[in-house]
């Protein structure tokens, strides 16, 4: 699985809306680290966009402690096998929650809610295990630092 979730990502700065030359480490921040363990709801679409690549869409089934429920998932650049996976595919997403905006064709601001994947393997034994060590090294350099009140 990739380490583009790893703690030396963690340990940048993140640029503010307040100014470009003020900057905020993420462990001030807060932290944004969604992990997803699941099934395909159905199979992965993709299309094209201009100047950014290829891009997928999927849908993953989750259990939580309020049953069952659908979470989207978008994934830039993704993997051969996980464009052929079909509905039922067992699978491991690690990334963060983005809020997207864009236009409507009549003018007015939409937005959605996803997770934006860093990595997404075939669900395993092993697969779990290295996500867990992955993000057990997320958190605790996440805790090194007190949250802001």
């Amino acid at each position: 699985m990739p380490s583009a979730i790893g703690s030396e990502r963690s340990k940048k700065t993140l640029k503010t809306d307040k100014s470009d030359n003020e900057c905020i480490k993420p462990s001030e921040a807060g932290l944004n680290l969604a992990i997803l363990v699941g099934v395909l709801s159905s199979a992965p679409e993709t299309r094209e966009i201009p100047d950014r690549g290829e891009v997928a869409t999927l849908q993953v089934r989750v259990s939580s402690l309020d049953g069952v429920t659908s979470v989207p998932v978008t994934m830039w650049s993704p993997p051969a096998w996980l464009l052929a996976a079909g509905e039922g595919t067992p699978v491991l997403v690690a990334g963060i929650v983005r809020r997207r905006f864009w236009r409507t064709p009549a003018g007015t601001t939409s937005s959605r809610v996803d997770v934006e994947a860093r990595s997404v393997s075939r669900d395993g034994a092993r697969q779990r295990a290295t996500l867990a060590k992955r993000a057990e090294a997320i958190l605790a350099s996440a805790a090194l630092t007190a949250m802001p009140k």
